[in-house]
Parts: C-alpha cells; sequence; structure tokens
C-alpha cells in the first residue's frame, strides 16, 4: 500500500500543480462516522501550528482500500488547497467544482457499528444489557428504583452472562 506522504504528493502534483505543502497526515483509529478530515492549522505570530489531515485506519481493511483511501485524501486536500488560499473551506460552491473537476467523491464507506461485546443481566428481573466494554459495579435500574428507593442495592448488581467476541 502506497504510504500517505506519496499518495499526498502524486495528488499534489496532479491536482494542485505542487502548491500545497504537506500538512501533517497520519492514521486516525478513532474515525468512524467519516472517512478523513482535515484539521486547519493555527497562524498566529507566536504559535504556528502546521494543518492536518487525518484518514480514518479502518479504510485500509475495505474492499478496494487504496481507492477509497485516495479519494479520501484528495476531499480533504480540497479543504487544505481552499484554507491555504484563505478561501471558505467547507463544502461550498467552490470546493465542490474543485471536487467535480478532480472526480472525486463526498462520500467513503463508513463502517458498520459493531455491536455488542459483552452481555450483562440482572439476577432478579433477568433483563439483559448489552455493553461494549466491561462494565463497572452496576446496578438494574428498574429494580433498584422498584425495591430500594432508587438508590443502589448489591441484589441488582450486573452480572456477565455472556462475552460475544
Amino acid at each position: 500500500m502506497v504510504s500517505l506522504e506519496a499518495l499526498f504528493s502524486e495528488l499534489n502534483e496532479k491536482h494542485f500543480d505542487g502548491f500545497l505543502d504537506a500538512p501533517v497526515l497520519g492514521w486516525n483509529a478513532r474515525l468512524r462516522s467519516a472517512a478523513g478530515r482535515f484539521i486547519p492549522g493555527s497562524r498566529k505570530f507566536f504559535r504556528d501550528v502546521p494543518p492536518r489531515i487525518e484518514i480514518a485506519s479502518y479504510l485500509r481493511e475495505e474492499a478496494e482500500a487504496e481507492t477509497h483511501i485516495r479519494d479520501t485524501l484528495a476531499h480533504e486536500m480540497i479543504h487544505l488547497w481552499l484554507w491555504v488560499r484563505r478561501r471558505p473551506y467547507g463544502h461550498t460552491a467552490e470546493f465542490l467544482a474543485k471536487m467535480k473537476e478532480m472526480g472525486t467523491t463526498r462520500y467513503n464507506p463508513v463502517p458498520k457499528l459493531r455491536g455488542p461485546k459483552y452481555v450483562y443481566r440482572c439476577p432478579s428481573c433477568a433483563k439483559d444489557f448489552p455493553a461494549r466494554r466491561k462494565l463497572g459495579v452496576l446496578a438494574c435500574l428498574d429494580c433498584c428504583k422498584r425495591e430500594a428507593g432508587g438508590k443502589y442495592d448489591r441484589r441488582f448488581k450486573l452480572v456477565m452472562v455472556a462475552q460475544l467476541r
């Protein structure tokens, strides 16, 4: 797979005539609802912070990964190009025109949200509580309200009954 830096250089030469200085490029494993993001830098006198482009790590596992990564990086580069030129860098008409000129898209596949990893159960009412991570000391709210005046009662402490993955 091509590095983000090499891909940036290629797209910069092809679509921006080498105009753009490389921002900080990186992968972001926490991006789950977007394929990438552009973070503008700071141009303040004493605090020069470079702009960043982050690409969602999940794209590396997608079918046609390189195509999605290329498309996402190109999309984020348009935001950078507008920002460098001190133009509004959102999805403006100018942005959309450049996107059309480059043949990029606005959307990439977003991964399906992962389901729960654990299932907890109330020992009293047998209600199940799916969870993505291990829970601390918690009790069934309905049972605590009904039997203990809304205060925590260890009789209703949730017990892990399944680990799904």
